[in-house]
């Protein structure tokens, strides 16, 4: 997941030189893995880039909005930026999302995309889920919160996943 989401992260700060690239995750750690794999993968320069949490004052979140294009933050950091003007959704590109199961009812990931899409603002969306529910009905309310159009789905004996699996038993 986290060589995904920084592969289509960097396309996205490539294709579209003045837009916004945002990575959520539900903590702060996972938030700071991807940074580390931004930079050590895929090379987004670090002056393009922004750690953004809550403990940065909202006045500095505004001016990091403005002058930076790669974000990572979680999801109640960018819901109250954009609730509070912020940040500009216009702007707003590419919006990947780690751990996409937790993407139902009042939590905030629901909450940026209906903002976004709310405000007119043309972004794609990349969810990711190692686990991303119990049945159908769990994942289409995922689906529907992120409007998601398009699925892949990997197993341990895919082709491109197996590389990385490592020998297990089970009992």
């Amino acid at each position: 997941k986290t060589l995904i989401a920084a592969v289509v992260l960097y396309n996205y700060y490539q294709w579209f030189p003045t837009g916004k690239v945002i990575f959520m995750a539900p903590t702060l750690p996972l938030v700071r893995q991807q940074v580390q794999a931004c930079y050590a993968v895929m090379g987004i320069p670090a002056t393009d880039t922004a750690l953004l949490t809550g403990r940065i004052q909202a006045s500095a979140r505004t001016k990091i909005w403005s002058q930076k294009r790669v974000f990572f933050a979680t999801p109640q950091t960018v819901q109250r930026d954009l609730e509070n003007g912020r940040l500009d959704p216009s702007r707003v590109v590419c919006v990947v999302l780690d751990e996409a199961h937790k993407a139902t009812g009042d939590y905030a990931y629901c909450k940026v995309v209906a903002q976004l899409e709310e405000a007119g603002a043309k972004f794609r969306v990349l969810g990711l889920s190692a686990t991303p529910g119990t049945n159908i009905k769990a994942i289409q309310k995922v689906i529907d919160a992120l409007r998601i159009s398009c699925i892949e789905a990997r197993s341990d004996s895919d082709p491109d996943v197996a590389q990385y699996v490592h020998n297990r038993e089970n009992e």
